[in-house]
Parts: structure tokens; sequence; C-alpha cells
């Protein structure tokens, strides 16, 4: 009774014209959000309408641009006064197919790479000077290929064996840092693979980056106008992210966990990210449950238990030290059509915890298994720990088949370890029982690679704040350049980044790379990825790209590891389109180009290695050559 009484009392005197204002601003915020969602439909109709710009990487042209010492002579256009490698990328580009395609969907261009520290040669004091020859051919090239060009500036880890590589590697403040010291020049794909530092602005790899970049975009401001509106964009160094030992082979789990960057300038620029996130030692240590009186004292972690003692918790670091564990594998059903899905089921303490598709690329597994037809068979959940119970848990791997009908592939468990306590906790209980499941049958190949059985995991909240120091460090440095071309003639280029994308892949720790971060919008630097497999054609990254809301994007590298007929490329062309692509680039190889392609995922009609061939054939008749 009290209730409708309530209800009954007379509203004030000044009701009605409250009401009116509330009724007023209801009507102006739907007239703002029907506004917002019509210029919303209107961008993602002209975004789809907008042509895709297919601008391949051209492989062979580091000689013709002086880039590289000559092995062989050279044909008339591409040396002397006025050479450039112009002739060889109209050659590519008219064996590749017309300038768009009939439709108008797709449109030809190129990506010319030039790699920075190439540019530098000896002078006569024992210095370094830009090869200003060289600068000429590069704007020449620009200047007298009539297609639009994707400049891409490069300078990562990955060795273009210039000349000056070695010099500067012989400077520590250059390279990554582990605890331990410097990182040593590594090898991949049996070239040298420089960990060149990202943690400091002011040494030497970072200054002649700049230097080249300056002089590049010098020389290309020179050009008319119409020949330097052909930039259609720029690709920002390349791959750029944290470095660790064993590049090649050392991106899994199962590795020694060791990481960079722990060089002075890191050590202290972490003290001082802490002091900015927190303010106070004080907010610090009831975060952490810590006692620390200076954030210096709040280290980088470092040291993995398991190999070396702890002079206090918060030094643990290890793979699953930020409070995830990986559960993966990988599994192939020969029972299921090839078109067919495959799906695995990860259980805790007989609960579902995660249902997640078996599809990720597994190269390791196609080369060591080539009669499954299939590389994509991985699979990975990552598991957070940090907020179970202390003690012993138990997880069981399912396959999905038809009708619920599940197969046993394995059970695992971990510990989770409460931090300061070295007695083992009791076991967690079954929540509840599992379903029924059937052994595996002979059809049924897999493998879990992860987590270990009886894995010890320690949650250290220190180490979140580790990987996300490192994470901006990668940004800051991307960051840098992005300022550099911002004071040219260029800054209103569209320029993105050229990453990497590990998160995706079943095998590898993400940790290790912190790249995450620079994924993300950030200064005027769109994004640009790469993308390899499955991420090139399947829901995983347009999953991926919806989550992180990229207003854009362009595909730095592209190769779909597999045939694909030229109506499922042209499919999957057209899904990356419509989602707002705006550049796909790929490594091209063309017929008749002569010379040695060390690139394996290069599209060439003479390279079967992942289907290259058959793609090459393929991209010619997405775009009209029949």
């Amino acid at each position: 009774m009290r209730n409708a009484q309530l209800f009954s009392l007379p509203w004030p005197q000044s009701e009605p014209a409250t009401r009116s204002g509330v009724n007023a601003l209801c009507a102006l915020l739907a007239l703002t959000l029907l506004t917002l969602l019509a210029a919303v439909s209107v961008w993602l109709w002209q975004a789809g309408r907008q042509p895709l710009l297919l601008a391949p990487a051209i492989g062979g042209l580091n000689e013709c641009l002086q880039l590289r010492a000559l092995t062989a002579p050279q044909e008339p256009a591409c040396t002397g006064e006025h050479g450039s490698a112009a002739a060889r990328v109209k050659q590519a580009l008219d064996a590749l197919g017309p300038r768009r395609s009939a439709d108008g969907h797709f449109e030809l261009g190129y990506t010319l790479v030039v790699p920075l520290l190439n540019l530098f040669e000896p002078d006569a004091q024992g210095g370094w000077q830009i090869n200003r020859e060289a600068l000429g051919r590069i704007a020449r090239t620009v200047e007298q290929v009539d297609a639009p060009v994707v400049l891409y500036l490069f300078s990562t880890h990955f060795s273009e064996l210039a000349p000056i590589e070695p010099a500067l590697a012989q400077d520590p403040h250059n390279m990554a840092e582990t605890p331990a010291g410097p990182l040593p020049v590594d090898h991949y794909m049996g070239r040298p693979l420089y960990p060149w530092s990202v943690a400091r602005l002011d040494n030497g790899i970072t200054q002649r980056r700049e230097q080249a970049m300056d002089a590049i975009a010098a020389a290309l401001c020179r050009l008319p106008p119409a020949a330097r509106g052909r930039i259609a964009g720029i690709n920002v160094l390349g791959e750029a992210h944290q470095l660790y030992p064993d590049y090649e082979t050392g991106m899994g789990y199962g590795w020694p966990y060791v990481l960079t960057d722990y060089s002075a300038a890191s050590r202290q620029g972490f003290a001082e990210d802490l002091r900015r996130r927190f303010g106070s030692v004080q907010a610090l240590n009831a975060w952490l449950g810590s006692d620390f009186t200076d954030f210096a004292q709040a280290a980088p972690p470092s040291k993995d238990p398991r190999r070396e003692p702890l002079d206090n918790d918060w030094q643990h670091l290890d793979a699953t030290a930020a409070g995830a564990v990986p559960v993966s594998g990988w599994v192939h059903d020969g029972a299921q059509p090839p078109s067919a899905a495959t799906w695995v089921r990860v259980y805790l303490n007989g609960r579902l915890a995660a249902r997640v598709p078996a599809h990720s690329v597994r190269q390791d597994v196609a080369q060591a298994l080539p009669n499954l037809g299939t590389a994509n068979v991985g699979w990975r959940y990552d598991l957070r720990y940090s907020g179970l119970p202390p003690g012993r848990h138990r997880i069981d791997v399912a396959l999905e088949r038809a009708a619920a009908h599940l197969i046993h592939l394995g059970t695992r468990h971990f510990t989770v370890m409460e931090r300061q306590s070295s007695a083992p906790p009791a076991d967690q209980p079954m929540r509840q029982p599992l379903p029924p499941m059937a052994l595996p049958d002979a059809g049924v190949a897999f493998w879990i690679d992860a987590p270990q059985e009886n894995q010890v995991l320690r949650y250290n909240p220190l180490v979140p704040l580790w990987h996300a120091f490192r994470e901006q460090q990668v940004v800051n440095y991307l960051e840098h350049f992005d300022h550099v071309l911002d004071q040219s003639c260029l800054a209103d280029v569209p320029r993105n980044t050229q990453q990497i994308y590990p998160a995706e892949q079943a095998g590898w720790d993400e940790s290790r790379f912190a790249s995450a971060q620079s994924l993300l919008p950030f200064g005027h630097m769109g994004l640009g990825i790469n993308l390899y497999g499955e991420a090139t054609y399947d829901d995983s990254f347009f999953d991926w790209l919806a989550r992180s809301r990229q207003p854009d994007y362009s595909i730095t590298e592209f190769h779909p590891l597999r045939v694909m007929s030229a109506s499922e490329l042209r499919q999957t062309l057209e899904r990356h389109r419509a989602r707002g692509a705006r550049r796909l680039s790929f490594f091209l190889h063309p017929p008749d180009a002569g010379g040695h392609m060390d690139n394996p995922f290069a599209f060439d009609p003479a390279n079967p290695a992942y289907g290259s061939d058959q793609l090459y054939r393929a991209m010619r008749e997405v775009l009209g050559e029949r």
C-alpha cells in the first residue's frame, strides 16, 4: 500500500518543463545516433566500392637500384646516368594483368622495397655516406612507372646484406639485450639476422634509419607533383618488435623463456613507467602485495626459478608468469570432409572451458606428415589461471564429431601455486563428470603440445606490467618514425605499420614479440599486417579486426600457403575489400625475370613452394588475364 501511495503522489509543478527538456534531449540523441549510423553506412558503402590496390613487392630490383653490388651484367635501362628499375617493374606488371580488373574491384600497382641501410656506402674518411645514385634511381623508378606505388621503407632485423650492418652490430647500444647482455647476430633462412634494439631512440641504428628516411623523402619531394602523387602508401620499417634468442625456431613455448629488452635504458624506463602508472610506491605495493621502498626496486622480472635461484618472488619470469597458460596442439580427423570445420573442446575440472577451431597453420606438422594433405590443423586456447584456487587442476581435450560425439584426445594436469609458498596444494575436485567420450580411432592424428603434464604455474602480477611496458616500447619506436615522415612533403601520404600477427599462431608465444599494442591505432599510422595461412582467408582475422575496431587496413604480406583457384582467391580478396582493406601486397618474382629468387613465398610460375605457382596464375585470372 505504501508503494501505491507513493506512485499516486502528484508531480511537482516544474514537471511539464522538465519532461519537455528530457523529450527534446532524447530526440536530439536519437537524431545524432541516426546521423552517425547513416554516416557509417555511407562509409561502409563507399569502402566497398573503392578498388583494392594489389601492390606486389617485385623481387630482383636491388641491383638495378644500385642497392646491392652487381653480380651479373644488367640491361641498358637499368644502368647508366638515367638508369632505373622502371622497365623491370613494367614487365612484371604487364605479365600479371591489366591495370584494373574488368569489374573495377581491383587496381594493379606495385610495392617498391627500399632497404634503408643499403643506401649507405663507405666514404673516403672511413665513415658512411648516402649513395646519391641509388636515390636517383629510386626516384626515377617512381616517376617512370605510371602506376600506384606503395613505398616500403624497409629496415628490420632481417638482413639485406648491407655493408653497414656488421659495423652497426659492433655497437652494443644497437642490439637488443637479454639479462645476460646483448643478443648476438643470429640467422634466418640462411641469412644474418640482426637483433636491433627498439628500446631507445638515441643509438646508431635509429640515427641511420632516420638519415636514410630523410634522404629518400627529399629525393621524392623533388619529383613533379603528378609523379609524387602516385605514391599511394608508405610502409614504415617493417616488422618491429622485441627479439629473443634463436629467432627462427625459438618462438614457441617449448624453449627457454628469454626476452628483451633489459638494457639500462629499459630498466630505467620501466621504473619511470611504474611511477606514471601508480604515482606512489605505496600504490604499487597495494597493487602487487609487495614492500618496495622505491620504484627502481621493482626491477624487470628476469629469472626462471627452474634454472636459477630467486632473490625475491618479483624476479620470477617464465612463459606463464603473466597469469595464462596455453592449452594447444594439433589434430586431423580423417573422417571429416576436407571442407568441414574441425572443433576441439577443452574441459577444466570436468566443466567445458572452451570450444576452439583446429585451423591454424602448422608447417612443422605438414613437413613431418605430408600425407595429411593440409597444414591447417593447429588449435589453441589461452587459459587464465591467475583467478583459479591453488591446487592441482585437470584439463581434458576432446575432438568433436557429428551428433555431439566426442573423441578423447588426452588429459593434462597443472598445479597452481600460491606466491611465497613451496608446499604442494591439494587436488582440486572435478566440478562435474565429463560427458561420454570414445577413444581415438585410426583416422585421428593428433598431439597436445601444452601444457606439460604436472606443469607448475605461479602468477607474478609484476609480469603483465613488464609486458605492457615492452609493448609500449615497440609503439614508441614506430611512432618516432611516424614523426620523421610528418616533417616531409610525404606527410599526407597514408602510412602504416607492417607487423606480424603472432597471437593467432597456434604454437607461438606472443609475449616474446610484444607487438600486440602496435597492431592498434597510434599517431598517424594505420594498420599494416602480414597475413599467412588461414589468417588470409578464414574468419579468425576478421573476428580480430572487428574486436580491434580498425577503420581500415593494409595487408602488407599476403600468402595463403596453399593452392587457391581464381574464384576462391577472388572471394578472399573481395572479403578484405568489403571490410576496409585499402592495399594488399604479396611477393612477386615475375616470369622471365631471371636470376635466383630466394624467397619461398614469392608468387612465381616457377615456384611450387606453398602453391605459389598456382597462386600466381589465379591472380592473373582475377585481374582478367585468361
